[in-house]
């Protein structure tokens, strides 16, 4: 079976997913670009790719922040690569657009890869709601996270066989580095890793941190910094942005992790602190700690934007050493089955049946 994935860039922590697809099908990787302007920290670790890709390359566009890849040649690769199923990283690039059409025209089946969820608290002008509605009608099946992407995909009355379970993983080898003894400290730091953006809540992280014990490490750059940086008092650390590899050490060096996002599709970074055995504190705004996060278990999950909560779960969390240890092994417990390989056999079974390829 021949499989094709439009996707934006090679972000370093989706390459353990393409290796394992590539194992269960002749897969390749359309990127539309080699680099994302807003992540400009990525480091490609091209030594540890070991699946077919393309780079389409072409224009780049900024419209009202967003970034838009207007890509050439995406008809001419698929047509040269003539897949069985076509799969798609959303419904936000006309590369994507240009991939519905040459399916419908070539009768291939075409896969949306949805990570959105209803608490996604990002709003979408009408034109975009209209077109995702589009995309929609016309994929043949979906390939989600997590259960609040699922659920929102059902929302759009997407029967249950369409939809597949493809879990988001990092690699165990990486990040289990980190995973180390923390009995006997006696403070508790916070970590936080990724962009210092609104969305992400940290201005409500910052003033609920003001109210609780122990040490906060911020780590990430963004147009928020400035502005944090005033909010912040002496117990908070900004590291700056730090590639995969430079994050290892700072994992290992804290004792919980907390995501306090307004809006985030998944959230990378606690598959990353859960495998680093850390507690985990997430909103509900982040559709990875509706699998991650067991409440009062591992962490806490609280309302997006509630200070009251966040900090009476920091509190909670930088008070009780035991708690800590224990929901930091649950959490590694928790994190075990979102792997490479459970990704590409939920991500290869869609496309075989969907194809007629099963």
């Amino acid at each position: 079976m021949r499989l094709a994935l439009l996707t934006e860039i090679p972000a370093p922590y989706r390459i353990p997913l393409f290796n394992a697809l590539a194992e269960r099908a002749e897969f390749r990787a359309l990127f539309l670009s080699r680099v994302d302007p807003r992540r400009p920290y990525y480091q490609p670790h091209d030594e540890e790719w070991r699946f077919d890709h393309r780079f389409l390359g072409g224009a780049e566009l900024r419209p009202g922040g967003r970034w838009v890849m207007v890509s050439r040649g995406v008809v001419r690769e698929l047509r040269a690569f003539r897949p069985d199923a076509v799969g798609v990283g959303g419904w936000n690039q006309p590369a994507f657009w240009q991939a519905l059409g040459y399916c419908r025209v070539r009768r291939v089946p075409l896969l949306v890869w949805v990570e959105s969820t209803a608490h996604d608290a990002r709003s979408e002008a009408g034109p975009l709601e209209a077109a995702k509605r589009l995309m929609i009608r016309g994929a043949s099946g979906f390939f989600v996270p997590g259960r609040a992407s699922a659920e929102y995909v059902r929302s759009f009355g997407v029967p249950d066989e369409q939809v597949s379970h493809a879990p988001n993983a990092v690699d165990a080898d990486v990040f289990g580095r980190a995973a180390v003894d923390r009995s006997g400290r006696a403070t508790c730091t916070f970590l936080y890793a990724g962009r210092l953006d609104a969305e992400k809540g940290l201005d409500v992280l910052l003033r609920a941190f003001a109210r609780s014990p122990g040490d906060l490490v911020l780590a990430g750059s963004g147009p928020e910094e400035t502005r944090l940086r005033a909010l912040a008092d002496g117990r908070v650390r900004f590291l700056g942005p730090l590639d995969r590899d430079a994050l290892v050490p700072i994992y290992a060096e804290a004792d919980a992790f907390v995501l306090a996002s307004r809006s985030e599709p998944w959230g990378m970074v606690l598959n990353e602190a859960a495998t680093a055995g850390l507690p985990l504190i997430a909103t509900e705004g982040a559709g990875a700690a509706h699998d991650l996060v067991e409440d009062g278990v591992n962490g806490f999950r609280v309302p997006a934007g509630d200070e009251e909560a966040l900090a009476a779960a920091l509190t909670r969390v930088a008070e009780d050493g035991p708690f800590r240890l224990a929901a930091g092994a649950r959490s590694r417990q928790l994190v075990a089955r979102f792997t490479p390989e459970a990704w590409a056999d939920g991500v290869a079974g869609l496309a075989r049946r969907v194809s007629g390829h099963a």
